[in-house]
């Protein structure tokens, strides 16, 4: 009953806050490979809610939701590496997940912030920086058939 009731919450979106306390429940979906759940666990690393705060498990868990498509996932990691948040500054992942969170269908708001994100860093990245970025997401986009 209790992941039914942790599966109804990521359904309707409701905040990581939300949830914290359900950190087993959680952890269990993330697991189980529901990307909304990797996602949220990914995030409560981050924030250090219901469990230690560790980047290096925010990371795991983003990139798991990220490349099953959590377009949240995606732009977190571009924030991720396009700032240092715990881990190395990286200016070409950044790029690389901002333009495939921009790429994806639905939320247009934050496609439209991925696309701004991303090109606000390019104009401090070298040309073939650039085109490394966009190969590597053209290298995702045919991996991952989107």
């Amino acid at each position: 009953m209790r992941h039914i009731i942790i599966a109804s919450i990521l359904m309707v979106g409701m905040a990581p806050l939300a949830w914290a306390d359900d950190t087993a429940a959680v952890r269990a979906l993330a697991e189980q490979g529901h990307a909304d759940a990797q996602f949220v666990l990914g995030t409560m690393y981050r924030d250090g809610q219901g469990v230690a705060q560790d980047y290096t498990e925010t990371l795991r868990w983003w990139r798991k939701a990220a490349e099953l498509g959590v377009v949240d996932a995606q732009y977190a990691l571009g924030n991720m590496y396009a700032g240092g948040s715990g881990i190395a500054q990286d200016a070409i992942l950044a790029y690389m997940w901002y333009s495939i969170a921009a790429l994806q269908t639905g939320e247009q708001w934050l496609h439209a912030i991925a696309r701004s994100n991303r090109d606000a860093l390019a104009t401090r990245m070298s040309p073939g920086d650039i085109f490394k970025a966009q190969q590597l997401v053209t290298e995702w986009r045919a991996q991952h058939g989107k």
